[in-house]
């Protein structure tokens, strides 16, 4: 269940929160009025990604952009090089050879290898920026990997080089909309070539821009930067880095917390983060939430909102919901605002599914909402068998009081009814009749009420027997199934009990 969290305002800094956490806005004033990086440049219509965009510039940390085609990626990128004053190296990864890079190798009479490198090469490079990147070969994507990890070539360091950039439209698996068609040329990133990219910023497309910031476009702004353009980016990228230090020192470990309990929310969702993205995610939060303040913009929610949705590498491989992120965003956000010694943050934090569940029905002190929220995430997470069989034994409370909302009663009564109403029909050869004739035999040694045996057996019938029988894989072990059942059902009418004696 996502909740909303108030929207910052731009023009001032948000108020401290009074809680056991660490605070988590430094105490430097951000700039009185809110300030551009991209406007001034003729980059119109991505406000909303320029605090990610200003972090990867003072990090110098890889940074991808990911869009449809014409959504000025190749513009952006080239004028931010040029702006910064900096010797950049812009290659089509299409068509990229690996001689291009690095030139041909001629051996001196020392025995030694030295290059004969053409005017493109990549040695004396401070901006590497690879075009094209999702159509680029596999044999040289592995060559590139070293330069964006590491920024070496065949084991040798290129001294000059600072930055690397890239940019791709969306794989055919990872596309939202495909109103300009597939990029059926486009292949998913190798996903520990997408890792090391520590920025991963997906641009909106023309039409979902602002009629003002279309109309702009359209008459032409981006034909040119203005004449101070270089100028405030350079002021920008120098606060920024200025600020980091500041911003880790005064809330790092607050940061740690949210990003620790981002991980397991963004894992409920089936999106992975290992231990290199982890501690990638925190300092982009913490860059991120820097460049807020150098931009005059509100620095704590929203900024680790931001963070998040430029920080998942998965959205080159596949569809990744935005939502998704933002719910995850929000319940991390939300759990780590609360005093250490709030029950509602101990049950959030719980990450066993079938325990989340019990506390959700038990723990004293905590919201409707909460217990209903956390109930409801906990039921997606566990085994659907399971699940079912534990909103059948938790529907009746919940149907005679108001411990959860609405909302969560009518989610727990749709796992029921198609069991409690519709029954189950065993499908497929002799060994699934047997199997569901078995089961019934050993449930009726239980000794569990008629109702419970009949839905029990429905639940086993629908979910644990295998679809079709396949050769040489047997039937689930009807004893071990059933006595998980009944472990769930006996714990959760233990946490109903003990509900019941609390209030």
């Amino acid at each position: 269940m996502a909740v909303s969290v108030p929207r910052m305002r731009r023009k001032s800094a948000p108020a401290a929160v009074a809680v056991s956490t660490p605070a988590l806005a430094p105490a430097i004033a951000p700039t009185p009025a809110p300030r551009s990086l991209l406007r001034p440049l003729g980059v119109v219509g991505y406000d909303a990604l320029e605090p990610a965009l200003l972090a990867a510039l003072a990090t110098e940390e890889p940074l991808l952009l990911v869009s449809d085609h014409g959504a000025a990626k190749t513009l952006l990128l080239v004028r931010l090089a040029h702006a910064l004053g900096l010797a950049l190296r812009h290659y089509n990864a299409s068509i990229l050879q690996f001689d291009d890079l690095i030139g041909f190798p001629i051996p001196d009479d020392a025995g030694a290898i030295r290059y004969a490198a053409p005017p493109g090469a990549i040695w004396e490079a401070e901006v590497a920026f690879f075009d094209e990147i999702g159509r680029c070969r596999p044999d040289v994507a592995n060559k590139l990997f070293p330069i964006i990890h590491e920024k070496r070539i065949q084991g040798v360091a290129i001294e000059r080089l600072r930055y690397r950039w890239a940019a791709t439209n969306p794989p055919p698996d990872a596309q939202e909309h495909d109103d300009y068609g597939r990029y059926d040329g486009v292949e998913a990133l190798d996903p520990a070539l997408a890792d090391r990219f520590a920025f991963i910023v997906s641009l909106p497309r023309f039409a979902d821009l602002c009629d003002a910031d279309r109309r702009l476009i359209i008459s032409g702004i981006g034909d040119a930067p203005t004449a101070n353009a270089a100028n405030t980016v350079r002021e920008l990228v120098h606060a920024t880095k200025a600020l980091i230090p500041t911003v880790r020192a005064e809330s790092g470990d607050a940061l740690a917390t949210y990003v620790d309990v981002l991980i397991a929310k963004l894992g409920a969702a089936k999106i992975t983060i290992g231990g290199r993205r982890a501690a990638m995610l925190l300092r982009n939060v913490v860059a991120v939430r820097a460049a807020h303040l150098a931009l005059g913009l509100a620095s704590d929610e929203r900024a680790c909102r931001t963070s998040v949705l430029s920080s998942i590498p998965d959205v080159v491989r596949t569809k990744v919901s935005r939502a998704a992120l933002l719910t995850a965003h929000e319940a991390a956000w939300r759990e780590t605002r609360m005093s250490d010694d709030d029950p509602r943050r101990t049950l959030l934090s719980v990450r066993d599914p079938l325990r989340r569940a019990l506390l959700a029905i038990s723990l004293p002190g905590v919201a409707s909402v909460i217990r209903g929220e956390a109930l409801c995430s906990a039921l997606a997470d566990m085994p659907t068998a399971e699940s079912t069989m534990l909103a059948w034994t938790v529907l009746p409370t919940l149907l005679s009081g108001e411990l959860v909302p609405a909302t969560a009663v009518e989610t727990v009564a749709s796992l029921v009814s198609e069991i409690a109403y519709g029954g189950a029909v065993v499908r497929g050869y002799g060994p699934h009749r047997d199997w569901a004739i078995d089961v019934r035999r050993r449930l009726s040694l239980t000794a569990l009420p008629a109702n419970d045996l009949e839905f029990m057996h429905g639940v086993i019938a629908k979910f644990c027997t295998p679809a079709q029988q396949l050769t040489g894989v047997p039937l689930p072990n009807a004893d071990l199934v059933i006595v998980r059942l009944l472990e769930v059902r006996e714990a959760c009418l233990a946490s109903l009990a003990s509900q019941l004696r609390a209030s």
